[in-house]
Order: structure tokens, then C-alpha cells, then sequence
């Protein structure tokens, strides 16, 4: 067990400068006690060789490590030097396959298209799960090396990412026995593209994406129970919801 600590200024500018040519499977070693690179982060210590079997299981290790924490405390910028030295700590788990792009490990809060901070695959975990608990699933039921579909197309949009009924609408229609049904995250084509019959995508969990803003036009959505939002679905979802009362 070790105490947690943050990365300062000049420990986050050491990691990006690593992740752009990362030497060896490792980020420096410094970068996790330099008393020049890391600051002491809270009275808070991990098991930094535990290792998990998905993202979900990262989340609630997490959840339990800051509970009682200030929430928005964590998720404010003065936290990011933690996440990114947490990613440092899990940093084989988290790059098992292949080094993805500095924000996966390093929280970037100004991308081309706007803050890119969800991408974090520390704070993220924690984000989702201390929100929605197992109804995270949607997004976090992946191994700690993949980002996934689900999680770019959701948590990339703080109203949905936060909103408690369109994940546990999301856990009921497209989660059984822990995995993702067929068909759940594809993509439908463009109405014009579409012959007749096709069916592919309607009824998704991009599809329930849309349907929560239509819906938030008439209804208070943040508010919504899952019972309440399934109700007013379009008939497209017919066929999830069917299945959800098997």
C-alpha cells in the first residue's frame, strides 16, 4: 500500500513529453515519488499492484478509496495532478495493448472540439461509477486497456454522463448477464441510406442518446426515473424493452 500523491506542473509536462515518445513500458519511475515532480495528495493510500478486471471494477476500487471525498472537489482542476499520477500507478494496466493519446492518462480540459476530459481513463472510471454504481456498465464493462464505443459516444456529454435515468434506462434495455446485448451500440444509417425494413441501429443506445434530447424539450429528463423515461420512449425501443421484462 502507498499514500496517494499528485503530480505537480512540472510531473504532468514530464508525462506528456514521455507519452508523446514513451521509452520502455513504464512511464519514469520519478513520477511517482519525486518529492520535485509529486506533491502529497490527501491521507488516502492503494494497493498499487491490485489489478482489475474491467474498468468497472477500477470505478468501484475507487468509489470506496474517496469515500466521503468532496465529489466536485475531485473532479475540479485542482484534483487533475491526481488522476494523472493514479495513471501513472496503473499505468501497464491502462496501456496494455498499445500507448493511446496523452488524454487517456493526463487530463486535457481543451481539445479542437472542446474539453476532452471524460477520455480520462482514471477519472472517468471513478466519475461514472460514483454516479451510476452498476448501471455504469453501459460504458465501463471493458477491460482497463480499452476506452470503448459506448464510453466515447456517452460520457463525452456531461448532460447524458450525469443523467441517472438514461443509465439505468441503458443498464435495463441493453445489459444481460453483464454484457452488452447484440445490436445495442450499432450505428443506424442515414435515412436516405436506409432501404425499407432495415433496421439496423434503431432502437440503440446511440438511438437512446437522441431520444433523451428530444425528450428533454418536453420533460424535465434529469428527473426522470427509468420507468418514467421508458414509457415515453419512441416505438423503435419496443424490441429492447420487450426484452428487458424476460
Amino acid at each position: 500500500m502507498i499514500k496517494t500523491r499528485q503530480l505537480n506542473a512540472e510531473g504532468i509536462a514530464e508525462f506528456v513529453k514521455w507519452l508523446e515518445r514513451p521509452v520502455g513500458e513504464s512511464p519514469p519511475a520519478e513520477l511517482l515519488d519525486s518529492e520535485a515532480l509529486t506533491e502529497p495528495f490527501g491521507d488516502y493510500c492503494i494497493d498499487a499492484a491490485r489489478e482489475f478486471s474491467s474498468r468497472l471494477e477500477f470505478g468501484n476500487y475507487l468509489n470506496d478509496l474517496f469515500d466521503g471525498a468532496d465529489f466536485n472537489g475531485l473532479m475540479s482542476p485542482d484534483s487533475d495532478g491526481l488522476w494523472a499520477w493514479l495513471a501513472v500507478v496503473y499505468f501497464k494496466q491502462l496501456a496494455a495493448r498499445k500507448v493511446r493519446r496523452s488524454e487517456h492518462y493526463v487530463v486535457t480540459r481543451k481539445g479542437s472540439a472542446g474539453s476532452l476530459a471524460y477520455r480520462h481513463a482514471v477519472r472517468t472510471s471513478y466519475e461514472l461509477f460514483h454516479i451510476h454504481r452498476e448501471h455504469a456498465q453501459i460504458c465501463l464493462k471493458s477491460p482497463m486497456y480499452t476506452f470503448g464505443d459506448m464510453a466515447e459516444q456517452l460520457a463525452s456529454r456531461q448532460a447524458i454522463a450525469h443523467n441517472r435515468g438514461f443509465f439505468q434506462t441503458a443498464f435495463e434495455l441493453y445489459i444481460r448477464g453483464g454484457k452488452l446485448l447484440s445490436g445495442a451500440s450499432s450505428k443506424p444509417r442515414k435515412p436516405k441510406d436506409r432501404k425499407p425494413g432495415d433496421s439496423v441501429g434503431l432502437g440503440s443506445v446511440r438511438r437512446l442518446a437522441v431520444a433523451l434530447q428530444r425528450l428533454d424539450l418536453t420533460y424535465d429528463t434529469e428527473d426522470m426515473g427509468s420507468a418514467q423515461m421508458k414509457a415515453v420512449l419512441p416505438r423503435e425501443f419496443r424490441k429492447y424493452m420487450v426484452r428487458a421484462q424476460e
